[in-house]
């Protein structure tokens, strides 16, 4: 059996940054505790890590004090939650990924109402959400386009991790139903030659495993376009997912990894697959 790695998987730079601040936070004398304030990336593995350094993972905005510290995760927060910080004068680190500071920005400045597409609950939508000046319209599929009046001019705004196939059968239907808008920003670069790769995977291989979260919604946007060009393919979060049954009747298998999955998690999965 022959491995086949992706050219590009595995951490895009934000991650690597808000890890990055994590580490330097942690390294750091502070009088209060250190806070994350959500899943600093959706990878449990990369969580582990962070409270390995003493830092408290927490959700509630209420919970630090003016001598904490909190480190914001890549995927943002609400403005109001930023509100409450500073009021309390809590000492904030920004691990924001550039790009959800930039959906942000286009969300919050918008002079126009707003079609948001993204995925209902995940933390960046929320945090994109949550900075909001003028109505919105979250849309996850076709169908949340239903009644929407084609009359106006929207800002578009698109997760960064949102999956290339549902984007498109959206937009298709935007197109379809005459609702016009300006386009306020893409699919981040780090998930398009990710998904690029995959493609190009799909050629050379039988079927491919790509490694990361179940959380992850980049990695089980990857699954997802591998299956898209015709592969079998699945999601693993460490090298114990794996199995020979899952591997028998394939000569070459392609392996690539989500933009929150650690290099040595993705270096352990392929030294098993080769031992298989």
């Amino acid at each position: 059996m022959k491995v086949i790695k992706a050219k590009d998987m595995g951490f895009c730079s934000g991650v690597r940054n808000a890890i990055r601040l994590a580490e330097k936070v942690a390294s750091e004398k502070h009088s209060g505790t250190m806070y994350v304030y959500g899943n600093l990336a959706h990878n449990k593995i990369v969580m582990d890590h962070i409270e390995s350094l003493g830092m408290k993972t927490i959700f509630d905005p209420e919970i630090p004090c003016a001598e904490d510290v909190v480190l914001i995760r890549a995927h943002g927060i609400s403005d109001k939650d930023r509100a409450e910080f500073e009021r309390k004068g809590v000492h904030i680190v920004d691990a924001t990924c550039p790009l959800v500071l930039r959906n942000q920005r286009n969300m919050r400045e918008s002079a126009l109402d707003v079609i948001l597409i993204g995925i209902k609950g995940h933390s960046e939508t929320i945090a994109v959400e949550g900075v909001a000046k003028r109505p919105y319209h979250l849309v996850e599929n076709p169908f949340d386009l239903e009644g929407l009046d084609n009359s106006k001019v929207y800002t578009l705004i698109v997760q960064t991790t949102f999956e290339t196939e549902k984007l498109e059968a959206i937009l298709s239907k935007m197109d379809e139903l005459g609702i016009r808008f300006i386009q306020g920003n893409s699919v981040c670069r780090a998930s398009e030659l990710r998904r690029d790769s995959i493609r190009h995977l799909s050629s050379l291989v039988d079927f491919i495993i790509v490694v990361g979260d179940k959380m992850s919604a980049n990695s089980n946007a990857l699954v997802a376009e591998a299956r898209r060009f015709g592969k079998k393919a699945i999601l693993v979060e460490n090298p114990s997912d794996l199995d020979e049954n899952m591997l028998k009747g394939y000569e070459t298998v392609g392996l690539s990894a989500g933009s929150s999955t650690p290099d040595n998690v993705i270096e352990e999965v392929e030294r098993r697959l080769l031992q298989l």
